[in-house]
């Protein structure tokens, strides 16, 4: 299964999966999950990627630049294991401020579970800007 993932949804993808309860055998394959999207040390320089506040509680930031989306191949493992990430999205987190990183990426997801799927899926995971009124 391909999917394309900006660094927004892969840095949020990667957080969440790190955020899920499972068995001791589920946790090599997250970890593997996670590396497979985890951003390179030029990719974090480009979205000026920092980790700040006190050691131990340091919380990440980056600009949403509109850096490009980059595809990735899943496995059905892999699929699957994203799709539950998001089924099983913790009580108590509010989804508001993520809805243009997370919207384009069901989307995605939904195409992948239709019957007739194509191979690739159109790059239209790009983190949308969310207009909000008074």
């Amino acid at each position: 299964m391909k999917l394309q993932l900006d660094p927004t949804q892969r840095l949020n993808l990667h957080a969440l999966i790190g955020a899920q309860r499972c068995s001791v055998d589920e946790v090599r394959a997250s970890w593997k999950l996670q590396d497979k999207i985890d951003l390179s040390e030029a990719e974090k320089k480009e979205i000026d990627y920092k980790l700040v506040g006190p050691p131990g509680q340091e919380q990440p930031t980056w600009k949403m630049n509109g850096a490009a989306p980059k595809e990735f191949e899943f496995t059905a493992d892999e699929y699957n294991r994203f799709k539950k990430v998001m089924k099983e999205w913790q009580q108590g987190f509010v989804t508001s401020p993520d809805r243009r990183w997370l919207e384009p990426l069901l989307d995605q997801l939904d195409e992948c579970d239709k019957p007739d799927k194509p191979e690739a899926i159109p790059p239209v995971a790009k983190s949308k800007s969310v207009e909000r009124s008074n």
